[in-house]
C-alpha cells in the first residue's frame, strides 16, 4: 500500500497530491486501529485459550513447511512444544512491527523523516506494549513480562526501520528521476 501510494504520489497534481495524502492516512489509521483491537482481544484471552491459538498456529505452520519440503510427517508434540514459544514472541514481533510501520508510515506522509518523529512513534509503540502487558496482568492464566514489552519494541523499531530504508533507497531515486525532464512514463 506505501509502496503504491509513493510510487504514484509524484505524478499527482498538487490537489490530488493533498487528497491522496487524507486518503491514505485514513486507510492506515483503520488499519492501525483495526490492529490494535486484533491486539487487545489476544490480550483478552485466559492463559488457556491463548495457549490453545499458540498451538494451533505452531501446528498450522508446521504442517505448511513439511508440505513445502515436499515432507509427509506427523508434527509431534514435542517439536509443537518447543517451538511454540517462538512462534508466540514471534507473533508479539509481528504485530508490533506493523503497528510501527503504519504509524510511521502516517508521519512520514505529512513529515519528513526526523528524528522526532522516530522517537514518538517508539514511544507509541513501547507505551501500547506496556499497556498490553499491564493487561494481561489481570487475565486469569496469563502474566505480564517485559521481555515481550521489549520484543515488541523492537518489533515497532523494525516497522520504523522498514518505512525509513523505503524512503531514503526507493522513493527518493523514484521521485528523483520522475522530476527529471527525461522521464517517460
Amino acid at each position: 500500500m506505501a509502496a503504491f501510494f509513493l510510487k504514484n504520489y509524484v505524478r499527482l497534481g498538487v490537489e490530488n497530491r493533498l487528497k491522496a495524502k487524507k486518503i491514505y492516512t485514513m486507510v492506515a489509521f483503520v488499519m492501525l486501529i483495526a490492529l490494535y483491537i486484533v491486539i487487545f482481544r489476544f490480550s483478552a484471552e485466559d492463559g488457556e485459550q491463548s495457549s490453545d491459538v499458540s498451538t494451533r498456529v505452531t501446528e498450522a505452520l508446521l504442517k505448511g513447511y513439511y508440505g513445502l519440503l515436499g515432507k509427509s510427517g506427523e508434527v509431534t508434540t514435542e517439536l509443537v512444544l518447543l517451538l511454540e514459544g517462538v512462534v508466540r514472541k514471534l507473533a508479539h514481533f509481528l504485530e508490533y512491527m506493523a503497528m510501527g510501520f503504519l504509524s510511521y508510515s502516517i508521519v512520514v506522509t505529512w513529515r519528513n523523516i526526523s528524528k522526532k518523529g522516530t522517537l514518538a512513534v517508539t514511544l507509541q509503540v513501547f507505551i501500547s506494549a506496556a499497556l498490553d502487558e499491564f493487561h494481561q496482568y489481570f487475565i486469569p492464566g496469563r502474566c505480564a513480562a517485559l521481555k515481550d514489552v521489549f520484543i515488541d519494541t523492537a518489533g515497532g523499531i523494525t516497522g520504523i526501520l522498514v518505512i525509513i530504508l523505503f524512503t531514503k533507497f526507493f522513493c527518493k531515486k523514484r521521485i528523483s528521476q520522475m522530476e527529471s525532464p527525461n522521464f517517460s512514463q
